[in-house]
């Protein structure tokens, strides 16, 4: 298993080097909760996807993206 938490800020993305293929990968905000935005039409968001490695030969990597109107916690899990 491979865990972690990230603080994120703004608009980005981090990738996470895997250990090998996951059979699950879960990833939320650590407060499970979106808070009331000033603008209305902004909401909080999180991706994250897995994908085959450019740097390692037969490995895999856990792109975790997010847009957010302040302070965040993201926690995320992989399972094998």
């Amino acid at each position: 298993m491979q865990q972690g938490e990230l603080t994120v800020t703004g608009h980005d993305y981090y990738i996470i080097a895997l250990r090998g293929l996951p059979a699950k990968v879960e990833a939320h905000f650590k407060d499970h909760a979106l808070p009331i935005p000033c603008n209305p039409h902004h909401h909080d968001e999180l991706d994250y996807s897995v994908h085959k490695s450019n740097k390692h030969h037969g490995g895999f990597d856990l792109k975790i993206s997010w847009s957010v109107s302040g302070v965040r916690e993201i926690v995320w899990r992989v399972s094998y």
